[in-house]
């Protein structure tokens, strides 16, 4: 079958979180995060659980400075996996 559609998916890759590991190392809790920055439980638990699909510059500031790391700590340009 031909492929007519003006457009076409590319694989560019993904920007993968990893929250987790931080908060579990430092012995943080979601609910803790959620108290300290006032964010909602739900958006933190996303987050840690690397479920984010579109991500707010904001919520990724409060927590980088209540869990005390670096943006660079948290997430990652993961490139495709099959390269055309």
């Amino acid at each position: 079958m031909e492929d007519n559609s003006i457009i076409v998916y590319r694989d560019y890759g993904n920007i993968q979180f990893d929250i987790k590991s931080i908060m579990d190392k430092k012995k943080i809790t979601i609910s803790q995060v959620a108290k300290k920055t006032g964010l909602h439980h739900k958006v933190i638990k996303r987050y840690y659980n690397g479920d984010v699909e579109r991500f707010d510059k904001d919520v990724l500031s409060k927590l980088c400075f209540v869990v005390g790391c670096e943006l660079k700590d948290i997430m990652h340009y993961e490139k495709p996996k099959n390269k055309e």
